[in-house]
């Protein structure tokens, strides 16, 4: 844990844009690939309803190299706490019910290693945001607004009461978004918002 809270708080990467002005090679490198995974991500769930370790794992790596080559150890553990971050959401997000599949949850992984647990959190915030509002828009569009809210409160009671939990991903299945949609919405405004607004 110690290691997590001095690589975030010691993070250069993912500021130096705002300080400097000036943005390397290797961070343009890394933001190109997040931008891809992303996309990877959308058309793997688009056409199969998966994203796959096949696809995420290599950016996941190739974020460790990239940070390692410009921090040392330093980016190495930075790339770390980003993956770390991406997985832990999908941990935090069982506890109330299996919102988030395991695919997601790597590909966050993916965009921590690549851009860092900083980028991570405002795209996950992005993500929150856009993945709340479509899914709110496809259950109204199909009719089952009702059961999804019933079956999410119903879940957080059986947790709260019984540590039982229901998986809300299941409970309306006609009605099911493909969540690599919003991360990649998600995503993209924390990119323009750090790369574009900030440094402007």
């Amino acid at each position: 844990m110690h290691w997590f809270l001095f690589a975030v708080s010691n993070s250069r990467w993912y500021n130096c844009g705002a300080m400097d002005n000036e943005v390397g090679i290797i961070e343009w490198i890394a933001v190109g690939a997040t931008v891809l995974v992303m996309a990877i991500a959308v058309y793997t769930d688009l056409r199969w309803s998966k994203i796959f370790n096949l696809f995420t794992a290599p950016f996941a790596v190739l974020g460790l190299l990239l940070f390692g080559l410009r921090e040392g150890w330093h980016g190495l553990l930075l790339s770390l706490a980003g993956i770390v971050m991406g997985v832990g959401v999908w941990f935090i997000l069982n506890v109330v019910g299996r919102i988030l599949g395991a695919g997601d949850s790597k590909l966050l992984a993916a965009m921590g290693a690549l851009l860092g647990p900083h980028f991570l959190l405002h795209a996950f915030i992005g993500t929150a945001l856009v993945g709340g509002v479509l899914a709110i828009l496809v259950a109204l569009s199909r009719g089952y607004l009702l059961r999804s809210v019933v079956t999410l409160v119903r879940s957080l009671y059986m947790r709260a009461a019984h540590r039982v939990t229901i998986d809300i991903a299941d409970s309306s299945p006609r009605a099911r978004l493909p969540y690599a949609i919003p991360i990649f919405l998600g995503g993209m405004a924390a990119l323009y918002y750090h790369y574009i607004y900030v440094m402007a």
